[in-house]
């Protein structure tokens, strides 16, 4: 008897560690799983994510920018304030600027962006559907040189890039 009550429990602790140690084993391969379940789905709408320019123009004083891109893939673009816009350009004096634009859902001001108009936005107005375009409506201060090669970087909040180059103004 007096081997057999710390016998049992010594075989009841290593029985509750290996338990626990299992039950760790399983939370933690579930925790995988779910993650590459939304990695998964997350790459796929990227897969299916495919933004085109269609044209780019710049007014005369060289402080607005417009850029029209089209959905040619199959899901829709609607978090435009999720969405990232990096200008590299040149102003007159050849002096160059990186920027980050942040979204306005209000008036331009400088260095910031907006949404213009939609075309053939027919079904979810307001979100860039497949085979619809959109202008996006840059403000950059100060103004892009006359006669300069620049460059805009568009990111979609699904992590979908297309770059244009604009030049500057005549």
């Amino acid at each position: 008897m007096e081997n057999g009550l710390p016998a049992l429990l010594i075989a009841a602790i290593l029985m509750l560690s290996t338990v626990l140690m299992a039950r760790g084993g399983f939370l933690g391969a579930d925790a995988i799983g779910q993650s590459l379940r939304q990695s998964e789905t997350r790459y796929g709408q990227q897969n299916r994510t495919g933004l085109t320019v269609t044209s780019t123009a710049i007014d005369g004083t060289g402080a607005n920018v417009t850029i029209t891109i089209r959905n040619d893939g199959q899901t829709p673009v609607a978090a435009f304030e999720s969405m990232d816009i990096v200008v590299q350009y040149f102003a007159s004096g050849g002096t160059r600027y990186d920027k980050w634009l942040p979204y306005t859902s209000g008036a331009l001001s400088s260095d910031t962006w907006t949404t213009g108009t939609f075309t053939g936005d027919v079904f979810e107005p307001g979100i860039l559907n497949t085979g619809e375009s959109v202008e996006i409506l840059i403000r950059v201060n100060p103004v892009v040189g006359a006669a300069t090669t620049n460059l805009a970087i568009i990111g979609t909040e699904k992590g979908v890039t297309v770059q244009t180059y604009f030049a500057g103004p005549p």
